[in-house]
C-alpha cells in the first residue's frame, strides 16, 4: 500500500496535470453551459485538487459558495492548502454515494467534470443529486462515454502489469444510458450532446506518462515503461520523420464526451 507521502506526490502531480491539460476546454464549458450567477451555491462533485472549484468560486462572487467533494483524501488536503485564501470555497472528503450525508445545504448547481465515468452506481448517484439540489436548480456534467484508445493502449501496452487494475477503475456508459439515469431520478434534461475532448496536448513523452500516473492515483507506473513498450505504443502517433506526435486533438472521434445539463423543476421536492 502506498504511504501518505507518495500519495501526496501523486496528488500534486494530478494538480499540475489539471492545470496543464484541458483547462481551457473545462473553463469554456463552465462559461457557456454551467453559467454560474452571483450568489449561487455550487457543489463540485469529484473536484480533485480544486482548480475548477476555485474558478467557480470566483464566478459566484463573495455572496456565493462552492463546496468541492472528492473521495481522495490527499487531493482534498492539497485542495484545502492550495486554495485556502479563497474565502467562499471549502472542500470535503466524500463520495458520490455519501455526499448527501455530510451536511451539505441544498445547491443551486451541481457540477461534475470528468468524474461520472469513475462512479459505479450511477442511478443512486443521480438520485442523490436530485436530493441535494434546490427546486429550480441544475446539474452540469462532462464525462467520457468510453475509454479512448490512446488511454486504453497506454495501460495495456505500457503497464500490462497494472492494466486490469487501472481499467477496473472506469465505469463508462453511453449518453443514452446516462440520460435514462437522469430522467429516472426526476430531472428534466435541457441539453444532452456527445462531443469530443479537444485539448489533449503533451509537450514531452514524460509529461504524457506523468499524466497517466497522476490520473490513475499512481497505479500507472512510469518505471515499468521500457523503450520497446514506448515505441510500440507511440507507433500510431509518429510522423513521417519518426517523431512522436503528442497532440491528440486530431483524434476527436476516439474521445467521445457526454455533456449533460438537467434541471430539477421548481415544482419538485426532494
Amino acid at each position: 500500500m502506498a504511504d501518505s507521502n507518495s500519495n501526496s506526490i501523486v496528488a500534486e502531480g494530478y494538480r499540475q496535470a489539471a492545470i496543464s491539460v484541458q483547462k481551457l476546454d473545462n473553463e469554456t464549458f463552465i462559461q457557456t453551459n454551467v453559467c454560474p450567477k452571483d450568489g449561487d451555491i455550487i457543489l463540485d462533485l469529484g473536484c480533485g485538487t480544486g482548480e475548477l472549484s476555485s474558478y467557480l468560486a470566483e464566478l459566484v462572487g463573495p455572496g456565493g459558495k462552492v463546496i468541492g467533494v472528492d473521495p481522495d483524501n490527499e487531493r482534498i488536503q492539497l485542495a484545502k492548502e492550495t486554495h485556502k485564501q479563497v474565502k467562499n470555497l471549502s472542500f470535503l472528503e466524500g463520495s458520490s454515494l455519501t455526499f448527501p450525508r455530510i451536511g451539505l445545504e441544498p445547491c443551486d448547481i451541481i457540477f461534475s467534470n470528468y468524474a461520472l465515468h469513475f462512479m459505479k452506481k450511477k442511478q443512486q448517484v443521480f438520485n442523490n443529486l436530485f436530493t441535494c439540489l434546490k427546486p429550480g436548480g441544475k446539474i452540469a456534467f462532462q464525462c467520457i462515454s468510453q475509454l479512448p484508445p490512446f488511454e486504453r493502449n497506454a495501460y495495456v501496452l505500457l503497464n500490462p502489469e497494472n492494466a486490469d487494475r487501472i481499467l477496473g477503475m472506469y465505469h463508462c456508459e453511453g449518453k443514452t444510458k446516462i440520460e435514462q439515469y437522469c430522467l429516472s431520478a426526476g430531472f428534466e434534461i435541457t441539453r444532452s450532446v456527445q462531443t469530443e475532448c479537444v485539448e489533449l496536448v503533451f509537450e514531452y513523452v514524460e509529461e504524457l506518462l506523468k499524466w497517466h500516473w497522476s490520473t490513475t492515483h499512481g497505479v500507472f507506473d512510469p518505471s515499468l515503461v521500457t523503450e520497446e513498450r514506448l515505441q510500440k505504443y507511440l507507433a500510431p502517433y509518429t510522423d513521417e520523420n519518426g517523431k512522436p506526435c503528442l497532440d491528440f486533438r486530431g483524434m476527436k472521434h476516439e474521445m467521445p464526451v457526454c455533456q449533460l445539463l438537467a434541471i430539477k423543476k421548481a415544482s419538485e421536492r426532494a
